[in-house]
């Protein structure tokens, strides 16, 4: 007998009361008629009340509460145990998790790409929801929870804009344009109202852009495809990485970008990024800045070398390992001897060690 398809799994994060659970309504109410879905909440409290507000959305629907605490940490093993019971019933056609608005979502992301769970679930689009009036409480920005669930998203929602004026919009567009690595959509919307179609940004990414402020009668649904708009990005494991140059006004840049199942050695990328103090030596004279996410056998790793000091603090980002370099001058590098050491940091698959 074939095996099944993989189950589509997104998650729906944000912090609290930001309106996550409002936007699962949504979603639920506008999925096809056809699809049965399954909602996996998890709340701090040990009372259940987003879970009850979602059971009554109506049928073709199954609610999974994990209550108490996170299910990215001190409950992971009540996660794979909801997520195995689901699929031992009415499989679903895809399931949403909700986790708590102070949890850090991506050890979901780690769980479900691990090799057994992963035959079973595939990770799609990662949404997060978020206040743009937040930008302006030091309560928000420097709580890291708050700052990783923006990290994480492969979709960031903007909702709530009827409650922000627009210098909190611009404030928020301008933090999110700046994200590296880039987000597959932005969008600002009201009431957690966003196009579904979203839940599959991955594999939609050539799709998406972002969307006017929703005032009037915009539709706040409806996305806008991008006048020239590149093919989606595919690194299946094992492959060589997709690179892309481009170059414009002296100004030259390379980026390579990995599966996220490849593994990185840690002490080997941060020899790179220590390398960059002599730039010469690996053919990018006149580098001005590089800067990578990397999945290492430790963790996931931001790198950065800015201002000719290297840096590195764990991420939260979890849609694959990339890395990007700008150089200045009048014609572009030879990128032949960065990519070598670049690749040379690579884990061999199978080799990894404890």
């Amino acid at each position: 007998m074939a095996s099944q398809p993989r189950i589509p799994v997104n998650l729906i994060t944000g912090f609290l009361g930001v309106g996550k659970t409002t936007a699962i309504s949504h979603l639920l109410a506008s999925k096809p008629a056809s699809e049965f879905w399954a909602v996996v909440v998890n709340e701090f409290g040990e009372v259940g009340i987003d879970g009850a507000t979602l059971s009554s959305a109506g049928e073709g629907l199954q609610v999974a509460e994990v209550p108490g605490g996170c299910i990215c940490c001190t409950t992971s093993p009540m996660l794979r145990v909801n997520l195995n019971k689901l699929v031992q019933g009415k499989r679903p056609d895809r399931i949403l998790i909700e986790p708590s608005g102070l949890g850090h979502p991506a050890g979901i992301i780690d769980l479900l790409r691990d090799p057994f769970m992963s035959a079973t679930f595939e990770v799609r689009g990662v949404v997060t929801l978020m206040d743009a009036r937040h930008l302006e409480d030091a309560r928000y920005t420097r709580n890291e929870t708050w700052r990783d669930q923006i990290e994480l998203a492969d979709v960031l929602v903007i909702n709530k804009t009827d409650l922000a004026d627009a210098a909190q919009l611009d404030a928020a567009l301008a933090m999110a344009r700046a994200a590296f690595p880039p987000k597959l959509a932005i969008m600002q919307v009201q009431n957690g109202l966003f196009d579904a179609d979203l839940l599959d940004a991955p594999l939609n990414a050539d799709r998406w852009q972002e969307a006017p402020h929703a005032t009037g009668t915009h539709n706040p649904l409806a996305p806008r495809r991008k006048p020239e708009a590149a093919p989606a990005i595919v690194t299946p494991q094992g492959s060589e990485p997709v690179r892309k140059a481009q170059s414009s006004l002296g100004s030259h840049a390379c980026g390579w970008i990995f599966s996220p199942e490849t593994l990185f050695d840690s002490g080997a990328v941060a020899d790179l990024f220590q390398a960059f103090q002599q730039p010469e030596t690996l053919g990018v004279k006149g580098l001005s800045r590089a800067k990578g996410v990397f999945h290492t056998e430790r963790d996931w790793y931001r790198f950065d070398w800015v201002d000719f000091y290297p840096s590195a603090n764990i991420s939260a980002y979890r849609r694959d390992s990339r890395f990007e370099i700008i150089v200045e001058g009048d014609a572009p590098p030879d990128w032949s001897a960065l990519e070598a050491r670049l690749l040379a940091t690579r884990i061999a698959p199978g080799s990894q060690q404890n």
